[in-house]
């Protein structure tokens, strides 16, 4: 669902040029090149993050290392990164969402998937949505992980401001778009932090 979403918002994003056009476009069911083209990249990037992650993440950032005699003998400390990953991704992936959706207005004049979600998130939901993926993000990460929260929170401020811009804010496609792409920016800061 979020994939269709990412999908819409590249083809009337990238398909229209004037917000009603953009629009019309992405409420179209079919996906279009742009969106294809889309889908391409961000799964094709996501397979080579989840496979680039290595040697990083929890046997360097953790305040609690878990590659120790007794982890290590049965899981390998890049297979315990890699699982990490894959949990965190979705948690970062929905609290962009929640963020954009509590920070943003909705785009559309008629009723459509996003409106009770733009309309019903508020600053305070916000904040408390905020809590469990910025103490993973710690627990998991230590001080890297404040870096990687703040990496996701200008990402998902100018996401928001790119799309206001050019819709004038948030549909159902466009919280689905921020999930994927937020998911993609955490695994690019994990690789990133890694090279450090």
């Amino acid at each position: 669902m979020h994939l269709d979403g990412f999908a819409d918002t590249c083809d009337g994003i990238w398909g229209g040029w004037t917000k009603e056009k953009r629009l019309e476009i992405m409420k179209d069911s079919r996906i279009g090149s742009f969106g294809a083209i889309g889908l391409i990249g961000l799964l094709g990037l996501k397979y080579i993050s989840l496979l680039s992650i290595g040697e990083i993440a929890v046997t360097r950032f953790s305040p609690f290392n878990v590659s120790t005699q007794y982890v290590s003998c049965f899981i390998s400390p890049v297979v315990i990164n890699k699982c990490i990953a894959l949990i965190l991704m979705p948690v970062v992936g929905r609290w962009a969402q929640v963020c954009a959706a509590g920070l943003s207005i909705y785009a559309r004049n008629e009723s459509g998937t996003g409106l009770f979600i733009a309309r019903g998130t508020t600053r305070k939901q916000v904040f408390y949505a905020s809590l469990f993926p910025v103490f993973l993000l710690w627990f998991f990460y230590h001080l890297y992980g404040f870096v990687i929260i703040t990496i996701i929170i200008i990402f998902t401020l100018s996401w928001i401001w790119y799309i206001k811009k050019k819709i004038g804010g948030m549909t159902g496609d466009t919280l689905g778009a921020t999930n994927e792409v937020t998911e993609l920016v955490f695994l690019l800061s994990l690789l990133l932090l890694g090279k450090l």
